[in-house]
């Protein structure tokens, strides 16, 4: 497996991971049975996890619009396609 792909799956299992972490801190949250110390960490870490969640979009967002640009370059035949 090449870095670029061990790089990709790295960070989809970061996102998996992230995600379901956010997913149990709104459930946590939403039951309101925490108190208020408690929610105010469970809120804190929720943000520290968004972060990380955005971060790994738009290095994914920037993946695709390189993409993109390299298929513009790509001569194509409007009658094939």
């Amino acid at each position: 497996m090449t870095k670029e792909k061990t790089n990709h799956a790295t960070a989809d299992e970061r996102f998996d991971t992230y995600l379901e972490r956010l997913r149990s801190i709104v459930e946590k949250m939403e039951q309101g049975t925490v108190t208020l110390e408690e929610s105010l960490r469970l809120f804190e870490e929720g943000i520290g996890v968004s972060r990380n969640l955005f971060g790994i979009l738009n290095s994914v967002e920037g993946r695709v619009e390189e993409l993109l640009n390299t298929m513009e370059k790509i001569p194509f035949d409007k009658e094939q396609g």
